[in-house]
């Protein structure tokens, strides 16, 4: 079965002066992508054009106002001839509204590609990204949650009974987890889970994420945080999805897995301080394929979300993308840091068993 690739040019057309998060990070992709022979002439991979969401679409998760504001400020930035700011970190041009459109619609159009039998997993190489906007902000680079928006169609539009994001972005998904905090917006259909794998917010932007985080009402042990020590490697990784992740995707037993996939935390990322490699991150999407191809008949969508080294985000997504077409993974390291035994044991006491004693009551843990 073919894995899907989520891509247009018209990406590169949200231009961000200066900004970390760039169209370089897309063009450095394909390039290498190109140079490994995934992006042309393999049959293993296919290329889809992207849909731009609907303003319905939008609304599921996000409000009037918000929207409208995306809109607003993209036009003075059309009209002035000159960049805008959303926030103080979320730069938009004249184009960038129509793009974050295109962006969510993108991750749309793979979830229908996937569901119709036309591919087997898929990655969207879209911008501008999502997880950091709530119902009523855009924020931390993002305009529209991407993720927010395909997790909710597959529940109230795809009749999905369960599905989950799995964030291993370096900075916490606090809009999704806004979003998602008492449970999916506007309908009592279905069942979901938000895991976010992170730096520690008391060390990192947006500064939330903590274990104690864990939902309300129906969504109640439905958010799982995993906050990480700066300088957290593969090891550290490793141990936390053999003790929490896939014992409790195994549980959770979902239909739909969606990957909000930020490449911040390599360790040469400029505005992060964890250690992963880009092994790890193939080798992580490998893990949750096994759970995919188990559980959910092999659904499984990646969205970009941050990562600001261009060779590490380039040759981590090879990784991933090889990772979903069942290829071994090409992309070797890079001198990534070796594991601080402090930092072990630190995760060992404060993460992973925490976890387990503050959720005992939602999951077994079960390997």
């Amino acid at each position: 079965m073919v894995t899907g690739i989520i891509y247009s040019e018209d990406y590169l057309n949200h231009v961000t002066g200066s900004h970390v998060e760039s169209p370089q990070r897309l063009i450095a992709t394909i390039k290498l992508l190109k140079e490994r022979g995934i992006w042309e002439n393999n049959p293993k991979y296919q290329i889809i054009t992207p849909r731009k969401a609907t303003l319905d679409q939008i609304r599921t998760v996000h409000s009037d106002h918000m929207i409208q504001r995306a809109r607003d400020v993209a036009m003075e930035a059309k009209s002035g001839g000159n960049l805008e700011y959303l926030d103080g970190d979320t730069v938009m041009c004249g184009d960038s509204y129509e793009i974050a459109l295109l962006a969510a619609g993108g991750v749309l159009e793979g979830v229908d590609q996937i569901l119709k039998g036309k591919i087997q997993n898929a990655f969207a190489l879209v911008r501008p990204p999502g997880h950091h906007s709530n119902r009523d902000y855009s924020r931390g680079f993002c305009v529209f949650n991407n993720a927010a928006i395909a997790l909710r169609y597959l529940i109230t539009e795809k009749n999905i009974q369960k599905a989950v994001i799995v964030d291993w972005d370096c900075h916490h998904g606090n809009g999704t987890q806004d979003i998602f905090y008492e449970g999916i917006p506007g309908t009592d259909k279905g069942d979901f889970m938000y895991i976010s794998s992170h730096q520690d917010g008391r060390t990192l932007y947006p500064g939330s994420g903590f274990i104690n985080e864990i939902g309300k009402g129906r969504a109640k042990g439905r958010i799982l945080n995993m906050p990480l020590a700066p300088r957290s490697t593969d090891e550290v990784m490793r141990e936390l999805y053999d003790e929490i992740v896939m014992p409790v995707l195994e549980e959770f037993k979902p239909e739909f897995i969606i990957v909000s996939a930020g490449f911040d935390a390599h360790f040469t990322d400029p505005i992060t301080n964890l250690g992963w490699s880009v092994q790890w991150y193939g080798e992580m999407l490998q893990k949750l394929k096994v759970v995919a191809d188990k559980i959910a008949q092999g659904r499984i969508l990646v969205t970009l979300e941050g990562g600001y080294e261009l060779k590490a985000i380039s040759s981590s997504i090879v990784n991933c993308l090889q990772a979903l077409g069942g290829d071994p993974c090409t992309e070797k390291n890079d001198n990534a840091p070796k594991t601080d035994p402090d930092i072990l044991g630190y995760t060992r006491e404060n993460v992973i068993k925490a976890i387990k004693d503050r959720f005992s009551e939602f999951w077994k843990f079960q390997k």
